[in-house]
């Protein structure tokens, strides 16, 4: 299994809703903070929704946003510039 592929399998092991916000709301280009930020103003109280979790919920929440909009931006690189069979993401 390549790199991609794993990103692609972290991806979809994320909470449907993470995803489909990330999905639908978020462009690639986006810093992380920003995706971070928008997909937690979603949630129904928001913030105060976020504050309320666990902190190991926290962190797996901010992983997963993170994991899906990692996979997107590999997903957009794999279409636009077809040359590359593994696109190299930037870190964190």
């Amino acid at each position: 299994m390549d790199d991609c592929d794993q990103i692609q399998a972290k991806k979809y092991d994320a909470h449907p809703i993470v995803r489909q916000i990330i999905d639908r709301d978020c462009h690639v280009a986006e810093p992380y903070l920003a995706v971070v930020r928008h997909v937690i103003s979603k949630l129904k109280d928001g913030y105060q929704t976020f504050r309320e979790l666990p902190k190991p919920e926290r962190r797996r929440f901010i992983e997963q946003c993170l994991d899906v909009h990692r996979a997107n931006r590999a997903e957009y690189e794999a279409v636009m510039w077809p040359r590359y069979s593994s696109p190299e993401l930037p870190e964190p």
